[in-house]
């Protein structure tokens, strides 16, 4: 049976799908590419048996099953997850949310909120920066490594950074989650099998996706190598279920059974 597996088209999904392109892959799958909140929709309508997509989806969609071990995280600075703002942060009073996004999006309300005490208004547009800052004071963007060079009167956010800053624990942006008519273990055992050959052909993954990306080679390494984390780790689970006590403590989700890591 064809696994129809999902993810991600971003640089830090490349280290845990690439192999299924390569030669050395074994498996009988088929791959689709979307942005997170589509592959969502596509497990909800049961196109896809499972799907790198947000945390937030695996929170508030509590049948879905998240495969063992496995995760897209950061501790710390993650530098593809920002906030854009042309008035310092503590003057935000209107932020454009990627409409790309569901984790990022609720974990940003959470950290204006708790870290700079704001509840500022907001919308969703496309990631398109630009536009976000022309009609209102912030955008979130994610996902994206080129930017790095807007105008110097721009402000700058790492949710990743925040985050560590208010709890200490490393952020789970994104796992594995399967349908739960899926077959887990065959699943578990060729995504894993999958991210330790991205972890050991890291140098040349970095070469190929910062060639094919237009992206600094030094910036794509550090990326891969330095920042992304590809395990699900206690410490990463614990949070992760931080994460989802603080959804619900903001009205984001209701309350539901504790995410299940095993």
């Amino acid at each position: 049976m064809t696994l129809r597996i999902g993810s991600v088209p971003y640089l830090n999904a490349k280290p845990q799908v690439d192999w299924f392109h390569s030669s050395a892959c074994d498996a009988d799958v088929e791959i689709t590419y979307a942005v997170p909140s589509e592959l969502a929709k596509m497990l909800q309508r049961g196109e896809l048996d499972a799907a790198n997509v947000s945390l937030f989806e695996a929170i508030r969609n509590p049948d879905l099953r998240i495969i063992p071990g496995i995760s897209i995280s950061a501790t710390g600075e993650v530098k593809s997850v920002r906030l854009f703002s042309k008035v310092i942060v503590t003057q935000v009073t209107s932020v454009a949310l990627d409409t790309s996004s569901l984790t990022s999006n609720a974990l940003l309300r959470i950290l204006l909120n708790e870290r700079y005490n704001l509840s500022p208004e907001y919308h969703y547009h496309h990631p398109d920066i630009i536009e976000m800052l022309r009609q209102y004071d912030a955008g979130l963007i994610i996902g994206d490594l080129k930017l790095f060079d807007l105008e110097k009167n721009t402000f700058e956010l790492d949710l990743g950074k925040e985050w560590f800053d208010l709890t200490g624990l490393p952020f789970v942006y994104a796992c594995w989650l399967a349908r739960p008519q899926a077959p887990r273990q065959e699943l578990t055992d060729i995504l894993t099998k999958a991210r330790d050959w991205g972890i050991a052909h890291l140098d040349d993954l970095v070469k190929k996706w910062s060639t094919k990306m237009q992206l600094p080679f030094e910036r794509t390494y550090d990326y891969l190598v330095n920042v992304m984390d590809y395990r699900l780790t206690k410490e990463q689970c614990a949070g992760a279920l931080l994460y989802q006590q603080k959804c619900v403590e903001h009205g984001l989700v209701p309350s539901g059974p504790c995410l299940s890591f095993d």
